[in-house]
């Protein structure tokens, strides 16, 4: 008799009543002895403008303070209704012999689902905190095709050829050089594997964060992955309320 499987709804309840409990044991023994570390890890910022994406996104790592409301929102009850991650998902198609990589996972809101229908997820975020409070989750939910890496702000550390698909999800705002980083990631994706971009409208929603100024818009996310070497499969401007879907392919 074949294993059963819980699907992803059934799980969500145990996610969010999870994440409370998680948080804690991540501030108690994940933070407290990774200060310097998490400092390295973000000095590409300090000849950043202090409102530039790279800025705000060394400001958040560093703030020890707002990791619990990071995840708190990361894992908010609402967020299923407008960011629709069956809808995301559902449009990489049949995951069981994929390998997929979620850069800037944070608390494994996509990972986690992903990891129901993928041959392997790698769950990739430059913070440690998030890594530690991944692994958590995956040892109480037995997630045994989750796995997280620690990264860099400019290597996602995959190795060649390793991941069919790509998830990012509100992450492209933040990396430091987006075009170079994105000619670094087309290593790890074999050919023919794609890489979906998912983040916030640069207009008025009743989202604030991350704020406008900082946002980019679909036109240019499109041309930065077209300079990178990636081929355009899909924009999609219109499914999700507040964001966009890109879907390029590595030829």
């Amino acid at each position: 008799m074949g294993t059963t499987r819980t699907k992803p709804d059934e799980m969500k309840p145990l996610w969010t009543g999870l994440a409370a409990l998680m948080v804690s044991i991540a501030l108690l023994s994940g933070c407290s002895h990774r200060g310097s570390e998490q400092q390295e890890q973000v000095t590409f910022t300090e000849q950043q403008a202090p409102d530039s994406p790279a800025a705000l996104a060394a400001h958040t790592i560093t703030d020890a303070h707002s990791f619990e409301a990071q995840v708190q929102a990361y894992e908010s009850k609402d967020r299923v209704f407008w960011q629709k991650p069956e809808l995301v998902i559902g449009k990489m198609g049949d995951l069981s012999d994929k390998v997929v990589a979620d850069i800037g996972a944070g608390s494994g809101y996509f990972a986690r689902r992903l990891a129901m229908r993928a041959r392997r997820v790698i769950a990739i975020d430059i913070d440690p905190r998030f890594i530690h409070f991944m692994d958590s989750l995956k040892m109480v939910e037995q997630l045994d095709r989750f796995e997280t890496r620690l990264a860099e702000p400019m290597d996602p550390h995959l190795d060649s050829g390793e991941v069919d698909i790509v998830l990012m999800v509100n992450t492209y705002l933040y990396l430091p050089d987006r075009v170079a980083y994105l000619r670094n990631l087309k290593k790890s994706i074999k050919p023919g594997g794609r890489i979906f971009i998912i983040d916030f409208k640069k207009k008025k929603i009743p989202i604030t964060d991350p704020p406008a100024r900082i946002r980019i818009p679909l036109y240019q996310v499109e041309e930065e992955l077209e300079t990178a070497g990636y081929r355009i499969v899909e924009s999609d401007d219109t499914s999700l309320d507040y964001q966009y879907i890109i879907v390029a392919e590595r030829p």
